[in-house]
């Protein structure tokens, strides 16, 4: 009975993919009298298309994240007005200690490097380039001077504080502003681009006739 079931799953795979393959890998290409195109071309074509489809679905989703959960936490800095040493907050103190993803952002910088500060790295970068100048001083006359290797600062989301200094509240609030940032939008967007999508990867190959159609006409 099993091999029966993994037999009928192998066979369902099969016909699946011969469908991508002869959907979106195999074109039929039309005769043409002017010049010629390869198959190959018009699928590397098809795939550029498909591949702007994707990033373009991607950037979509990435936007609504964005600007909507990660904003949240930016609006909730300069709503708390950190914008400070004296005044910054710990994720605990902002209510987003046990968030994945801002605690994921924070961590790596990422998108959220340019607008967050954090004291305790404001602090450390300070202490390494005081470390460096005495370096490069105690080194100066030598003939080969060895590279001062500066440790990596821990980020350490649990104790970190953070603000958003005063001259960058503005800007920050128009890069995460929410506005028409939605999944509606993004779903939207992406059956736009998927429909645009289909209907590119299928005229192509009637808009290389056409052109090869022109090209007979004006010639005559």
């Amino acid at each position: 009975m099993l091999n029966v079931v993994i037999a009928s799953n192998q066979s369902l795979l099969e016909e699946i993919w011969e469908y991508i393959v002869d959907t979106y890998f195999s074109v039929d290409m039309p005769y043409l009298e002017n010049f010629t195109v390869k198959s190959n071309a018009l699928v590397s074509i098809r795939m550029i298309i498909i591949g702007i489809t994707f990033g373009i679905i991607v950037a979509a989703i990435s936007t609504v994240y964005t600007k909507r959960y990660i904003g949240d936490f930016v609006r909730k800095v300069i709503y708390e007005e950190c914008f400070d040493k004296d005044s910054a907050k710990t994720l605990y103190d902002l209510g987003y200690l046990k968030s994945p993803g801002v605690r994921g952002s924070v961590k790596t910088g990422g998108t959220l490097s340019r607008w967050i500060r954090c004291v305790e790295e404001d602090e450390f970068l300070t202490e390494i380039n005081k470390k460096r100048e005495e370096f490069n001083e105690l080194h100066k006359n030598d003939e080969r001077p060895p590279k001062f290797k500066a440790p990596e600062f821990t980020r350490d989301c649990n104790t970190m504080h953070f603000y958003i200094p005063k001259d960058k509240t503005y800007a920050a609030e128009i890069k995460f502003d929410k506005r028409g940032a939605n999944i509606g939008s993004a779903i939207l967007v992406s059956l736009a681009a998927l429909l645009l999508c289909m209907f590119a990867c299928y005229i192509v190959p009637d808009a290389i006739k056409l052109v090869d159609n022109f090209i007979t006409v004006v010639g005559r």
